[in-house]
């Protein structure tokens, strides 16, 4: 028996200090990114042993590519990305992992993606690769976000998710194939991502976001180009696009603007009743304040013999909290004219609505987390120890020594303690109530919006020039690039994590720009 109460103490220690972890790592790596001190931030994830340990690896990777595309080192920035995509791909939590879970918390396994965040990697990669002229890596990317999309697609078949698909995927994708000359995948990768604003005939918003008028343009465009007359004249009619000349002579560019820090996540702890029914073959958490009720049915009612003995839950549940962040909007000065960029997506909704999707399971996972916790406290409780016989006054009595030996078994004569029971039932329910905690970790660099516009160039030498404004249309900052338009589609970035302007140049390790 003290083996299980080592091992309740073991429990706690590692639960705990993982919340600690990664709480005190958070401060310190977001202390860094805003103070633009880049080269700090990439040393504490490459040296904390939080980040080394193997459930953190995914984030170590994804962090650590964020951190060099911030520095400008595009092919380093993909280099972590593919580790941390083989990782999500590949990896399975072990059944040892899994089983300590449900005894602890959801944070001792390895680090679960968000679906938001599988697309988000495909999009950095895509944009890496686009602006490093390496087209066929860019085409292959199109293809493994494909895939995602589908996964996402497919993630609950029988109850489709509100997030169930995403704008940027698609739009990355159709520019893969529009600068490798696949107009037919570029169109319908365009098209994709347009009829997610349309539902049942009429155009809206998709996780917040209205459709922009330069996907419209590039939808039609491809439709054009392609002889698509009957798909030309409906987007036409449904979209109404006001589109301008965003090809010119020397080709065109597409701007992506990647602005603030993504949402956090923090614990939210929800408090359930539990409900009942007549018929005692299911059971109800109720939060009346929230208006949440959730039934389980027999097979959970069964299995935890009706959540016996609880009459109240409270979960640990994780939730997304928005940053604060300066900037509001672009406006980018081509040679011909000016034109504001456009919102393609806020992930402060996408990462919400992700973690709405995925609720019932959240809570479903945390009640049988809940009541396997409770399981092993009540065996605990239950654990009682023979008392001692004080009475020494027989010791040399033979004859009763001997009919004390024939009637051992009769337990019926026997006093036990049950004091045991009750300090490992306690400490069980000390470690039960420290450890329910929600899984928080998350991909720290991600921008909160990402914003996009085309424009066209002319040959030669083009200066644009990016003008950044605050809510009250103050102007806060300008940035400008320099590009030669030799007739092709460019595509480039600029990153705004606070009020600062990041550049990074598509220079290290760049492929010759082909004619």
């Amino acid at each position: 028996m003290k083996y299980l109460y080592l091992l309740s103490l073991f429990i706690l220690a590692g639960g705990l200090t993982s919340c600690a972890s990664f709480e005190r790592y958070r401060i310190l790596y977001n202390d860094r990114i805003e103070a633009g001190n880049f080269e700090e931030a990439t040393r504490l994830i490459e040296n904390k042993r939080f980040y080394k340990k193997d459930r953190n690896e995914v984030l170590r990777y994804l962090e650590l590519g964020a951190l060099a595309r911030m520095q400008g080192d595009l092919a380093k920035s993909n280099e972590y990305l593919n580790k941390a995509d083989l990782l999500i791909e590949d990896r399975r939590a072990s059944i040892g992992s899994q089983g300590l879970a449900v005894v602890s918390n959801p944070r001792v396994l390895p680090y679960r993606t968000e679906y938001f965040e599988n697309i988000a990697v495909h999009y950095l990669k895509s944009l890496n690769y686009l602006q490093l002229n390496d087209v066929s890596a860019a085409r292959v990317e199109a293809r493994r976000t494909n895939i995602r999309l589908q996964e996402l697609n497919d993630a609950v078949p029988e109850k489709p998710l509100k997030y169930h698909d995403d704008v940027l995927g698609h739009i990355t994708m159709g520019l893969s194939y529009e600068m490798n000359g696949e107009w037919n995948n570029a169109f319908i990768a365009y098209r994709n991502a347009a009829e997610l604003f349309i539902q049942e005939g009429k155009v809206q918003p998709y996780m917040g976001v209205r459709i922009p008028e330069q996907l419209k343009c590039d939808l039609v465009r491809m439709a054009d180009q392609l002889g698509f007359a009957n798909d030309a004249s409906r987007y036409r009619r449904l979209l109404n696009p006001r589109c301008k000349d965003d090809v010119g002579e020397g080709g065109s560019l597409v701007l992506f603007w990647e602005n603030g820090q993504g949402p956090v996540k923090e614990e939210n702890i929800i408090g359930f009743d539990v409900m009942r029914r007549g018929d005692r073959s299911q059971v109800r958490f109720v939060n009346n304040s929230m208006g949440m009720e959730y039934d389980f049915g027999e097979d959970i009612y069964n299995e935890y013999n009706g959540f016996a003995g609880i009459n109240t839950v409270r979960l640990a549940l994780p939730i997304f909290r928005p940053r604060e962040y300066p900037l509001y909007r672009a406006d980018i000065k081509y040679p011909g004219g000016i034109q504001r960029m456009e919102m393609l997506e806020d992930l402060n909704v996408v990462a919400e609505q992700s973690l709405r999707d995925r609720f019932g399971r959240e809570l479903a996972n945390a009640l049988i987390r809940l009541a396997a916790k409770e399981a092993v406290e009540a065996g605990l409780r239950s654990i009682k120890t023979k008392k001692k016989d004080d009475d020494e006054d027989n010791d040399g009595d033979e004859e009763q020594k001997k009919s004390k030996d024939e009637d051992k078994d009769e337990e019926e004569d026997v006093e036990y303690d049950e004091t045991l029971g009750l300090i490992l039932g306690t400490t069980m329910s000390i470690v039960n109530a420290a450890t329910e905690r929600a899984d928080i970790r998350s991909w720290q660099t991600l921008p909160a919006e990402i914003h996009y516009q085309r424009v066209p160039l002319k040959r030669g030498a083009n200066e644009i020039r990016v003008t950044f404004y605050n809510r009250y249309n103050q102007r806060l900052e300008e940035h400008y690039l320099r590009l030669n338009g030799g007739g092709r589609l460019q595509v480039r970035h600029v990153i705004t994590p606070d009020s600062r302007v990041l550049q990074p140049a598509a220079t290290q390790n760049q492929k010759p720009v082909q004619p």
